[in-house]
């Protein structure tokens, strides 16, 4: 039984503090998707750090953000924005260490949103940091209307 191999999501925006790749103090996050997943491979550079060594918990709180929208915008709509998320600390995370993050949906809404999940694992494969988090869907329409 062959296993699906993870595809590499073409990027969107360069400037983003999340995935853009021209930003030079964002995170520059790349997103794979397989099965209804999407993943994201990462080390957190040492200007992003907390106290001591630990990653900062806004910057794990945006990766989280990121790869929940990811994971609604390619699986569902487009057009999204974050309603609310709520975020579990389980345990810390360190700067300059390999990190997987993963996103998937938990249930799509009937009224034009989505609960879409996360978590951070560690290189021992432990879930460090999970979320879970509303996401508005729109159309192109609502989305120019709103200028955005």
């Amino acid at each position: 039984m062959s296993e699906t191999k993870w595809q590499l999501l073409d990027q969107m925006d360069g400037d983003c503090f999340g995935c853009g790749s021209e930003n030079p103090y964002g995170l520059g996050m790349r997103f794979y998707h397989r099965e209804g997943v999407l993943r994201s491979e990462l080390e957190v550079p040492g200007h992003l750090c907390g106290w001591g060594s630990l990653v900062h918990g806004g910057i794990l709180s945006t990766i989280l953000d990121e790869v929940m929208s990811w994971t609604a915008i390619h699986l569902l709509s487009p057009y999204i924005l974050t309603r609310d998320m709520s975020v579990r600390y389980w345990r810390p995370v360190f700067i300059q260490t390999p990190l997987t993050t993963y996103g998937w949906i938990k249930e799509q809404g009937k009224r034009r949103k989505a609960v879409v999940a996360a978590e951070i694992r560690n290189s021992e494969d432990l879930v460090c940091t999970s979320a879970e988090g509303t996401y508005a869907l729109f159309s192109a329409e609502q989305f120019e209307r709103m200028g955005l």
